[in-house]
């Protein structure tokens, strides 16, 4: 984590405070607004014919776009979205948080203007968010259906497979999609998980030889 210390004491006072609480009033303001005019959310989209053009905010507004949804299904996710977001906040700090999420929604832009060239959404990163509150709380159990208790960490297991059935099936748009929004995941976690990777080989090598 040496790249992101450094990172962080050279501009962690750039850092957005509460910004976890941000993100989820921004997603409800623009719901709002969509359901008064549905045409407004076409204006905020990752379009990047629309941005040449001059229409510089989707670069920003985005990121704070809603899935399309019911309002009941909303609420949740909006409930959600900033239990997942505030347990990172609370466990990195303000800037760290902002730095993913900011990380995350620059591959999506990089993606959507020079690879895809076209439109992409803000669902894969906000994907992310729940792979990295499950990889730091992975015994977290969340109610299924308001009912069944289930463990994070099987829910993102479930979640890995969907990402990977996507880059065996989808098309290159849903790839290059999916793989900018790890981008983040990658960069945070990639040390932590090859190190036990490594350690875990080393520990069958030793295995092996014990018993031969």
């Amino acid at each position: 984590m040496n790249f992101l210390d450094n990172l962080e004491r050279r501009f962690g006072a750039w850092a957005i405070p509460q910004f976890a609480l941000f993100i989820v009033m921004a997603n409800a303001l623009i719901y709002f607004l969509g359901q008064v005019r549905p045409e407004f959310i076409g204006r905020l989209l990752l379009d990047p014919d629309a941005i040449r053009s001059g229409e510089i905010w989707r670069l920003i507004t985005f990121l704070f776009v809603p899935p399309p949804m019911g309002v009941f299904w909303m609420f949740f996710w909006l409930l959600v979205l900033y239990q997942f977001g505030l347990a990172l906040e609370h466990r990195w700090g303000d800037f760290r948080f902002c730095l993913f999420y900011a990380i995350g929604g620059l591959a999506t832009i990089v993606a959507a203007m020079w690879i895809v060239g076209g439109t992409l959404s803000n669902m894969p990163l906000n994907t992310t968010l729940f792979l990295a509150f499950a990889t730091l709380f992975p015994h977290y159990e969340l109610l299924l259906f308001f009912i069944l208790p289930v463990k994070v960490k099987y829910l993102a297991a479930l979640t890995w497979l969907g990402l990977a059935w996507g880059l065996v099936i989808g098309n290159g748009a849903t790839r290059v999609a999916i793989a900018a929004s790890l981008v983040n995941y990658a960069l945070f976690f990639g040390p932590q998980i090859w190190e036990s990777v490594k350690l875990k080989a080393e520990t069958y090598r030793n295995r092996r030889r014990f018993r031969s």
